[in-house]
């Protein structure tokens, strides 16, 4: 009896400390590769996102990709636009309709984000880790 509780302490213990990994997955924000920036600050992204910025500092223009539904999805918006997903979809839904900008494209898995923005000029999305060299991973400041 004592080691069966001492055993599901231990996995309480490990599932705290390394489970909000799976819950919470780290976001990175990939690019296409001849975009030329390597870093972004949070507020640069969240203007991309939102829509507030449209073009890159060599005027080509920004294509947003953004995932369906997924941890990586609600983490991205969490850390980064602050929005729930239902907001962040009635925010562009109203902005379609208003004519102020184009729906993000989205994709069901990362590998199709990432064959979107590897192919794509001037496409940027966000994974959970790294997984293919095709897209450039850009470094977050403050």
């Amino acid at each position: 009896m004592k080691i069966k509780k001492s055993a599901v302490l231990l996995f309480l213990f490990l599932s705290l400390c390394w489970g909000t990994k799976f819950i919470f997955p780290d976001v990175l924000i990939v690019t296409n590769k001849e975009t030329r920036l390597t870093s972004l600050k949070k507020k640069d992204i969240r203007d991309i996102f939102t829509g507030k910025k449209k073009r890159w500092e060599n005027n080509g223009k920004i294509t947003l990709a953004v995932l369906k539904n997924s941890a990586v999805h609600k983490q991205f918006l969490k850390q980064f636009v602050s929005k729930t997903p239902s907001q962040f979809r009635n925010y562009w839904r109203e902005k379609v309709f208003t004519g102020e900008g184009k729906s993000p494209r989205s994709f069901k898995t990362e590998k199709r984000l990432i064959d979107f923005v590897a192919n794509t000029k001037g496409a940027i999305g966000y994974i959970s880790f790294p997984q293919d060299k095709r897209v450039k991973i850009i470094r977050i400041t403050e």
